[in-house]
């Protein structure tokens, strides 16, 4: 806001111009500001005329918007008390001014708040998504400790080290070096990956060849292994950790060593690429599942389950899928199990 000549800019003023025979005189805001004499008689003739406003030309039109609201002209001299009663007169735009801001304040308004309550819309929802890949974490993060908790039981355990008190007993020295030697380093590798969500599948099968050569010395040489990998590199793709250790378990101890003499027990693990996909085969030649074991014979197959099911929900996908198959001879009678695990085609 600036001062000009005693007008405020940006300020709204009523003024009145008269004249008489004998002077002039000018008010605002209803008070008189100057008066001067007039030594000259003014006279019109009929074909005069007065343009004000809008109606005057492009020119006038311009420079009257906003310049000025209301024009009236009289055809006396007003009374200095005409005046200030024309300024003190109730202004008939007033109410329609009012609104007209109002509406347009309301309309500012509404516009902030249209963009605060979208804010805060799409904030929660961040929040929401937040919330569920934490719960998500947290729940793979549990699946996992459960995993390695039933890798690493006590029955585990004690069998190791059982094997390797009969290996000293029978003073094989040797073999119960290795034995340890091989046993310690699965479990380090076991805690070392616990604390990832995925390793690469050459970590995968690294545990697998581990844990399976810790169960042939502990059950002699009783059952063979096979590692088939077909066109694919097991370092370049991502695999959920330690993701088949209880199907491997599985095999060797309900499926494999209770086939006694029927037939030569062989552990199968194959890998290959098809469809986009990458698939993990544990394959055994044992006795099978017992219909009444089917829904209840392992609490790491579940645990492994549900883990596939949260990193899907993690990964608003189906990427990750899990088989059980069961194997029949050509008598129809059970002649193993084979898991086929579904890996997303993600490399390193």
């Amino acid at each position: 806001i600036m001062t000009l000549g005693g007008f405020t800019t940006n300020k709204w003023y009523h003024l009145v111009f008269t004249f008489d025979k004998s002077r002039f005189a000018f008010y605002v805001n209803g008070k008189l500001q100057q008066t001067a004499p007039k030594r000259f008689d003014i006279k019109y003739l009929e074909n005069d005329s007065v343009v004000v406003g809008h109606s005057a030309n492009k020119k006038n039109y311009r420079w009257s918007q906003g310049m000025f609201d209301d024009i009236q002209i009289f055809h006396r001299a007003l009374t200095a008390k005409e005046v200030l009663d024309l300024y003190e007169a109730p202004n008939p735009n007033k109410t329609r001014q009012f609104w007209i801001d109002a509406a347009k304040y309301i309309a500012i308004i509404l516009f902030f708040v249209l963009i605060i309550v979208a804010l805060l819309i799409r904030n929660r929802q961040k929040l929401k998504r937040q919330k569920e890949q934490f719960e998500l974490n947290n729940r793979i993060n549990e699946l996992e400790i459960k995993v390695i908790k039933n890798q690493m039981n006590p029955h585990f355990i004690s069998n190791c080290l059982s094997a390797i008190q009969d290996l000293i007993y029978t003073e094989n020295y040797k073999k119960a070096a290795q034995y340890i030697a091989k046993f310690s380093f699965f479990m380090r590798q076991v805690l070392n990956y616990s604390d990832k969500t995925y390793i690469t599948v050459a970590e995968e099968l690294e545990m697998i060849k581990l844990e399976v050569d810790l169960e042939q010395l502990r059950f002699k040489n009783d059952f063979e292994f096979e590692l088939n990998i077909k066109d694919i590199d097991p370092a370049e793709i991502l695999t959920p950790s330690l993701i088949t250790q209880p199907f491997i378990e599985n095999a060797i101890w309900h499926g494999l060593l209770p086939l006694g003499n029927k037939r030569k027990a062989l552990l199968k693990i194959n890998l290959y690429e098809m469809n986009d996909c990458v698939f993990i085969e544990i394959e055994d030649n044992g006795v099978g599942r017992k219909q009444e074991e089917i829904s209840t014979n392992s609490k790491g197959t579940k645990l492994v389950m549900d883990k596939i099911e949260s990193i899907n929900k993690l990964l608003k996908g189906n990427d990750y899928k899990l088989d059980i198959v069961d194997l029949f001879d050509d008598k129809h009678q059970p002649a193993g199990t084979k898991i086929v695990i579904q890996l997303k085609n993600s490399r390193e």
